[in-house]
Order: structure tokens, then C-alpha cells, then sequence
């Protein structure tokens, strides 16, 4: 495979160095590839307004900044997908677009930065090659397109990041009134649905039976339908028939896990966010339920002594991701944003994207919500750490499960973690090891209709 004829002929007279990759890769895998070089690698993000389209190129290790971009473009773009960016180029081959002349169809805008590198890697419109470049070069090769100013260096991007490993509360600082200042608006914390309210009482009473909760449950019917579908499905391989809700928590599904589904669900639901986007309600219920099935399977592959509770290990699978909820919810317009930001740059994490943006996490915002409505404290643990490794303190079982649950449903192209790496130090800590984490989610997969059926069945 060679380079395309127009990349060729362009770069006749620049001096320049091909560097081979072991196989065919799109730019994302290439920069894993390259390691410390890809601070030089560049990338390119399609967008379209209905009627036209430009490409922008920017660092690859840097935030392309929608609000930027779009006072710099005057105009309101989408991002494409990576089917219609191929579109944009008919000189390339596979998942390879090269920031060149006559290779785009679309309007090409280059970040600034891109020259103050000492050198430029791109793509070359072979999937197997890579062209480095120096930085006299690349004024030279790229000296007619536009240049404007949209991209973040990872400097800037991470700028006041910082996470506290110490302490597993949250920061006292961390208040509604900073939130105001954030985004000049004042909110009030939505309360806890009157039927989960219900079953954290029942949480604690020692009468509590499959009877009592049947009794909470029944009062929202589409739960009820829910609970008792579940139990009918093949999943759960019960071959009796399912004639009530009791039934489903007391033969099949258990009082724990109808529990825990039920309080999660009435949570997930009483809150207003859109369906579409990378956290809108549709991912957000598909990441859900995959997760919490595979927290618990990893839960139990865990030695009997080491077993945190199951139920709460499903719940934290279930509502780890809750402030993304909470923020499409209070934070409407920069919910939109943080969400065509997340689509411009797929490789940075959500939690620093959200940190540029709102100056706030998922994270933070979920577990303060969670901490207001006074949930189990294994749970806040859930909620606030599942992005964080190596961290340990008395429920960090609950967080280090669900982190491990994501970096493995990421390789499925499931969720919103960016890595797919399981520290070794976490596998110790849980007391499992690669090949049980890699069994389980063959069985998820192996159950995915049925996961995808349950997803379906909360976005309805």
C-alpha cells in the first residue's frame, strides 16, 4: 500500500520521514502507537452546518473547543461521524485522512498551534504510514489554509485539575452557591422521588419482605411491567409463570436486586434530560445496565471473604454515572455543549471535559446529590472514585468494580471511559485477574440482547 498520488506529489519537494505502523490504524490507535511522539500528531474534526462543511486540524494531545470554534466560524456546526468524514476525502484509504490539498472537500481551518510545533506528524491517506514532518515544513506545505485560534493545549485543558486521594469525602467547597458562579444561574436540588424515599426506608426495616416492596413497586405501573418482564425473560431461565410482581421478586429476581433496580430506576427517571448524545438518556441507561450486570459478575468471581454486598454492587454499577443526569437536568445549555465537545475529541476523558467546560465532574456533582439524599456511603464511594485508580479506603471495592466494569465495556464500545487498561494494582485489590475480568464480559456479551432489551425498557 502506498501513499495516495495527490499526498505524493505534494510532499515531492518536502523533505519528510514515513513512519510505518504495524497495521492498519485511524488516528486514535496511531497515537497509542507513537507514545511521547503523539504530542506532535495532528487530527482533523469534521463538521457541517446542513449546507457546508469544514474541517478543522489541531493538535492531536489538545481540546478542540466548540464555543471557541464556533465564535472563530460564526456559525453552528455539528460533528460528523466518522462514515461522513471519510466522505469528505476521496483520496485516502481506510480510516485515513490526511490534512492535505486537494484530498478534503470540505473547508480546511487550522489551529495556530499546529506551528509552534517543532515538528508535525499526520495522516496520510495510508492507514499503514504516518508523514513527520519538521516545523519549517509544515509552514511550507500548509501555508494556504486559514489559521485561526480554537484548540486547548492539554496544558490549559488540565489547568486547576486535581484530585485528592487522601480523603474520601467530598470537598466542603463544593457547594450550590459555587455551582451559581459556575454558570450565574441558582437551582435547587430535585428531591428524591417519593417512591424511592419509600424504599430506602424499607432498606431498613427489619419486617421488610418481597410483599412490602411488591406494594411500593406496584404504584408506578411501568416499573411494575418491568420488574415483572425482566423476571419472564431468559435471562433469569425461570420456567414457572410470572403472575404478579411478587412473584418475580420472591422465585426469580431476589428482594435485593428488584430493591436496588427499583431505587435506581424511580431515581434515573425523575429527572428532565435529553434522550440523544454521548450522555444523553439512551447511553446513559445502556451503560447502566451492562455495568451493573458486569460489577456483579465480577463481584461474585471475587474469594467469598473479599465480597462486598451484591445489591449495592448492582446499584453502584446503575447510578455511577448519575451526575451526568443531574447535569442535563440543572445545566441544560452546557449539558448540549459538553456533549459536541465530547463528540470532537472522543479521546479525552468526560470528567476533564466537563472540568473545562463547568468547572465541575460527573463525579463530584453525582456523589453531592447522592450525599443530600443521605444513600448508602459505599454507593457516594461509587459514584465519586470509579474514574480513579489505586484508590483504596474502606468502600473503594464498590468504585475500583465499576471502574473495572467501564474499562472493560469500553473494548465492546460500551460507556464513557476513554481507557481500556485495568490496573494491576486494582485486579490485587479485588483479588481477580485478567483472564475472570476478560470471562465475564464474554458473558455479557453473550447476554447482550437481553441487556439491550432492559436499556430499551428505562428509555421508553
Amino acid at each position: 500500500m502506498s501513499l495516495p498520488k495527490i499526498v505524493a506529489e505534494r510532499l515531492t519537494d518536502i523533505e519528510h520521514e514515513v513512519i510505518a505502523l504495524p497495521e492498519e490504524m485511524d488516528v486514535h490507535q496511531a497515537a497509542k502507537f507513537l507514545g511521547e511522539q503523539k504530542k506532535t500528531l495532528i487530527r482533523i474534526v469534521a463538521f457541517s452546518d446542513g449546507s457546508r462543511q469544514i474541517a478543522a486540524v489541531l493538535p492531536y494531545t489538545s481540546l478542540l473547543d466548540i464555543k471557541q470554534f464556533s465564535l472563530e466560524t460564526e456559525g453552528d456546526y455539528t460533528v460528523l461521524s466518522k462514515d461522513k468524514v471519510a466522505s469528505l476525502f476521496s483520496h485516502q484509504q481506510g480510516s485515513s485522512f490526511p490534512p492535505v490539498s486537494g484530498c478534503c472537500e470540505a473547508r480546511l481551518l487550522f489551529d495556530k498551534s499546529i506551528f509552534e510545533l517543532p515538528e508535525v506528524i499526520f495522516e496520510s491517506g495510508n492507514p499503514e504510514e504516518l508523514i513527520k514532518i519538521n516545523s519549517e515544513n509544515a509552514a511550507k506545505l500548509f501555508d494556504e489554509y486559514e489559521t485561526l485560534e480554537f484548540a486547548a493545549s492539554s496544558e490549559r485543558l488540565y489547568s486547576g485539575r486535581g484530585v485528592n486521594t487522601e480523603q474520601e469525602s467530598l470537598d466542603i467547597s463544593f457547594t450550590p452557591t459555587r455551582l451559581k458562579q459556575r454558570v450565574d444561574e441558582t437551582f435547587d436540588l430535585p428531591a428524591m422521588p417519593e417512591i424511592a424515599q419509600d424504599i430506602m426506608k424499607l432498606r431498613v426495616d427489619p419486617s421488610a419482605d418481597a410483599t412490602k416492596l411488591a406494594q411500593i413497586v406496584r404504584r408506578d405501573p411501568s416499573l411494575a411491567a418491568q420488574v415483572v418482564s425482566w423476571a419472564s425473560s431468559p435471562y433469569y431461565g425461570y420456567q414457572g409463570k410470572i403472575d404478579s410482581v411478587e412473584t418475580a421478586i420472591a422465585r426469580v429476581l431476589g428482594f435485593e436486586l428488584v430493591m436496588n433496580l427499583a431505587l435506581g430506576i424511580s431515581i434515573g427517571k425523575s429527572l428532565k434530560v435529553p434522550m440523544e448524545g454521548p450522555l444523553g438518556v439512551k447511553e446513559f441507561w445502556k451503560q447502566a445496565i451492562y455495568s451493573a450486570s458486569l460489577a456483579e459478575k465480577l463481584c461474585r468471581a471475587m474469594p467469598i471473604k473479599q465480597r462486598p454486598e451484591r445489591g449495592l454492587i448492582y446499584l453502584s454499577g446503575l447510578l455511577h454515572n448519575f451526575g451526568h443526569l443531574l447535569l442535563g437536568h440543572i445545566f441544560p445549555p452546557q449539558f448540549g455543549l459538553v456533549n459536541t465537545t465530547i463528540m470532537a475529541n472522543p479521546h479525552i476523558p468526560v470528567e476533564d471535559i466537563e472540568f473545562y467546560i463547568l468547572g465541575v465532574t460527573h463525579q463530584e456533582i453525582g456523589a453531592w446529590l447522592m450525599q443530600n439524599w443521605h444513600m448508602p456511603d459505599e454507593l457516594i464511594v461509587a459514584v465519586h472514585r470509579h474514574h480513579q485508580e489505586e484508590f483504596w479506603s474502606k468502600h473503594a471495592v464498590y468504585s475500583n468494580l465499576v471502574l473495572v466494569a467501564n474499562r472493560l465495556l469500553k473494548r465492546i464500545n460500551i460507556g464513557d471511559s476513554v481507557e481500556t487498561r485495568i490496573p494491576e494494582s486494582t485486579l490485587e485489590l479485588l483479588s481477580i485477574d485478567e483472564e475472570v475480568t476478560e470471562s465475564a464480559l464474554k458473558d455479557i456479551e453473550l447476554e447482550s440482547e437481553t441487556l439491550d432489551i432492559m436499556a430499551n425498557q428505562l428509555v421508553a
